[in-house]
């Protein structure tokens, strides 16, 4: 039933309780006027009685004459919790299947970076030069991704750097402020992520994210350590992969981008594993297994080489 329907029910409502409330006041008034008496009551209160009686009779019929005639109105008198009730059950069953359908059909997640090039706009740089920097880097940004996603289900970017809407855009990350307070200290990197979920059928569309392009370890830097016991038989699966989420989780904080940060790239042999298990095993008192950065680790390194050491002290 649409809007009209709903209306049309409405006024045909007031209209029967109008001829409803007519009636009953004609045949309460012709009894008052015969002077009728029931019950021995006084002919005021009777005519009352037979009015009221009237209309409850005249109402009752006209709802038994919709009940037998309409399947709607039987359902809505009798049925109508069980009705609700599966109307419940089916808009938890879309909603399951809404999230279903959106969570396996996922092609691109929210924040994932979407290409391992990098720009880095310089201090140096006048604006000019670095609007067409990061035209040029847009443009191939773009290419990629019509290149490796368009095959998955997205669909392709369409428009250039040069465009003008596009270019006011590239102006405006220039000219955000975080941008600027970044090349205040120095060189700012540029990298493309994902702006949000991207479903199949969607087109590609993404954002550029600013990393202050600064020291974020030094060689030789113990960045986290791990303490064991001596006289213990250490499983290293276990105690390497703590170091490492701990060096990510480090790094994060101090300014790496998050997908720079994740790879974090061990530089050990399986002797030095066995020769630092062996030292572990043998010694006695605390030992701390350190994890340090191999070289210079900056957000344009695009990873984090680590090299560990057994020492008594964490430091």
């Amino acid at each position: 039933m649409g809007t009209l329907g709903g209306l049309g029910l409405i006024f045909g409502i007031a209209v029967l309780a109008g001829v409803i409330a007519y009636i009953g006041d004609r045949v309460g008034h012709q009894v008052g006027r015969k002077r009728m008496t029931l019950f021995g009551l006084r002919p005021k209160y009777t005519s009352t009685i037979v009015a009221v009686a009237t209309g409850m009779a005249i109402a009752l019929a006209a709802t038994v004459t919709v009940l037998l005639t309409s399947q709607y109105a039987r359902a809505a008198f009798f049925h109508l919790d069980a009705i609700n009730n599966r109307v419940n059950e089916l808009q938890a069953q879309a909603d399951a299947l809404d999230k279903r359908v959106h969570e396996t059909n996922v092609i691109i997640n929210r924040g994932a970076l979407l290409d391992n090039r990098y720009l880095v706009i310089r201090p140096s740089m006048s604006q000019a030069e670095r609007m067409r920097a990061l035209s040029a880097f847009f443009d191939s940004v773009v290419a990629s991704l019509n290149r490796i996603y368009v095959p998955q289900g997205l669909k392709p970017f369409k428009g250039k750097a040069s465009d003008p809407t596009t270019y006011a855009k590239l102006e405006a990350v220039l000219a955000d402020q975080k941008v600027q307070g970044f090349l205040l200290r120095g060189p700012v990197l540029l990298l493309a992520a994902a702006d949000q979920n991207l479903f199949a059928n969607d087109p590609i569309h993404f954002t550029f994210e600013a990393y202050a392009d600064q020291l974020i370890f030094h060689a030789d830097h113990v960045i986290t350590s791990v303490e064991v016991d001596g006289g213990t038989t250490v499983e290293p699966r276990l105690a390497y992969a703590q170091l490492i989420s701990g060096v990510s989780n480090i790094a994060i904080g101090q300014g790496m981008p998050w997908p720079f940060a994740q790879a974090v790239f061990p530089q050990i042999t399986q002797n030095e594993i066995d020769e630092t298990i062996r030292r572990i095993k043998t010694g006695q008192g605390r030992f701390y297994i350190l994890a340090k950065a191999e070289s210079d680790v900056f957000p344009h390194s695009g990873g984090i080489p680590v090299v560990f050491d057994l020492s008594r002290s964490p430091n």
